[in-house]
Formats: structure tokens, sequence, C-alpha cells
């Protein structure tokens, strides 16, 4: 029986790291702020929008919303992200995804200031990503190696296999996988032969969005896994992996709910302060 790597604990050991930082932030004059903008109406970025609106009052971040019309144009939605750029008040932007069709065709999240992209998401973070420079990293890759760490679980010289390759998850999560020294394979929907190269994962990480496209006949005795997927089933949330056969096979896995899902608002609180502290640094 594999060991649970449940996430509560992660986030716990970083919230009371946000939390003191929060009161000293506070202690100067600063209130920690985050806008969340959304455009239009999502009942699942809705609920997303929630979730961090009530973890983040815990901490004592303020959140500010700015609601979008649906069918705002591009030229108007860069004049309100520019308004939010130059306000001070303003530590961080989260614009809430999926967007319109034509704002996410245009890509809209590239004009968010890097300065403020709490999500790692703009191309200038992404390219300091790449180039191995401190950065915001997108807080869900930043969760998993959270959670290694947390964990003892060792990533240098590993072979790490991540399925997956969206530009919020599976590409960066390889970059920072590769900065600590991992051997990393990237695997996608066009991959021939899936199962071969899973089967070689010292650690396997899946983020595909598939409920249970892994099952037990591909994963590594004793490997690692880490399921980054969230789906709805029947209902219920799930990830990509067969929990209850893999589970059975590997040293360690992470559930769905209640694993790399919970660290992810703490990154993004984290960026959120770290965004503070660059903004110090440069006056």
């Amino acid at each position: 029986m594999a060991k649970i790597l449940y996430g509560k604990s992660v986030a716990e050991n970083l919230e009371g790291k946000i939390i003191e930082k929060v009161r000293k932030y506070i202690e100067k004059g600063i209130t920690p702020t985050l806008c969340v903008v959304r455009v239009g109406n999502n009942p699942e970025a809705e609920a997303y929008a929630n979730s961090i609106e009530k973890i983040f009052k815990k901490f004592g971040i303020k959140i500010n919303n700015i609601n979008l019309d649906e069918n705002i144009s591009i030229d108007n939605f860069i004049n309100e992200i520019n308004l939010l750029g130059i306000n001070k008040d303003i530590h961080g932007i989260l614009l809430l995804r999926p967007l319109s069709q034509n704002l996410e065709k245009l890509k809209a999240f590239q004009y968010i200031p890097p300065s403020k992209d709490v999500e790692g998401i703009t191309y200038e973070n992404l390219g300091k990503l790449m180039a191995g420079e401190d950065t915001f990293f997108p807080c869900t890759p930043q969760a998993v190696i959270e959670l290694l760490d947390f964990y003892n679980i060792p990533i240098e010289g590993k072979n790490v296999v991540v399925v997956g390759r969206s530009i919020s998850v599976g590409r960066p999560l390889s970059l920072l996988l590769l900065q600590r020294n991992a051997t990393v394979t990237i695997c996608h929907s066009k991959t021939i032969d899936l199962k071969f190269y899973t089967k070689m994962a010292d650690i396997l990480m899946v983020a595909v969005g598939k409920p249970g496209i892994i099952t037990d006949d591909m994963v590594k005795e004793n490997g690692i896994v880490i399921d980054i997927g969230t789906n709805v089933l029947d209902g219920k949330l799930v990830g990509d992996v067969d929990f209850e056969s893999v589970k059975n096979k590997v040293e360690a896995i992470t559930p769905v709910p209640g694993g790399v899902g919970v660290i992810t608002t703490r990154i993004l609180a984290l960026n959120l302060l770290k965004a503070i502290e660059k903004n110090e640094d440069r006056n």
C-alpha cells in the first residue's frame, strides 16, 4: 500500500510563512492586495475565486474584484489591465480563465504587467523560467515541487515523466524539474505507446485532464505518482490516475482531491508577497 502524499500538511507549513510575512507588511503600512479580474460569467472560475478569497482572508490578504463585460474589446481590456498595472495599491493581478473566445485567441493574459503576474503566465516570466532566472513560477508546478520537498522525495538524477504539455502546468513543470537536475521526458496526446514511457518513470506526473488515463499496468513498481489532474466524473472530483488500482503498486501517490490542488492557492499567496518584495527592491 502506497504512502499517500496529502497536500494539507504542505499547505499548513506554507501558511505559517505567509501569515508571518503578511503581518510584517501590514506593520509597514502595506496591505497585500490581489485584484481578481473576471470577464463575463463562469461558474467554475467563480468557485475558484471564492475559494481564493476565503483562504486569503485568513491570511490577511485583501481581494479587489474587477468585473468586465464578456464582450469587452481587446483595446478596452488592455486599458483596464494597464490601470491596474499603475495602481500602487494593487500588488498582483489574477485573470480568471477561461476567457471569452476572442480574448483567449488573442492570448489576453500576455497584457498583465510581468511585475504583477502572480500566476507566472506572461511571456516575460515564462522566458525567465526558461532561462533559469528567478521569477514568478506558475502556481501548480511550484506546488508540485513544494510537495516533493516537504516529503523529502529526491528529484536530482531521477527519471521523471510528465504527461501533459500545457503552458500553465506541463511545460513549466518540466523546466522546474530540469533546474533540479532531473532527467525529464514530456509525453502528450500524440505520444505513441504512452505506457512505454510511464513505466520507466521513477516519478510520474500527470496533468492532462483525462480521468483514469493512468492505470496500474502503466506505472513502475515502487515509483512515485503525482496526480495533477482535476476532472468531474459522476459529480465527484477525480484525478487523471486510477487511484484505487495504482496505489497498490507504487511507493507513494497524491490523492485527488487533497493533493497538489490544496497547495496551489498558497503558492499564489507567496507569489503575491514576492511581488511586493520585488517592488520594494526596485524602490
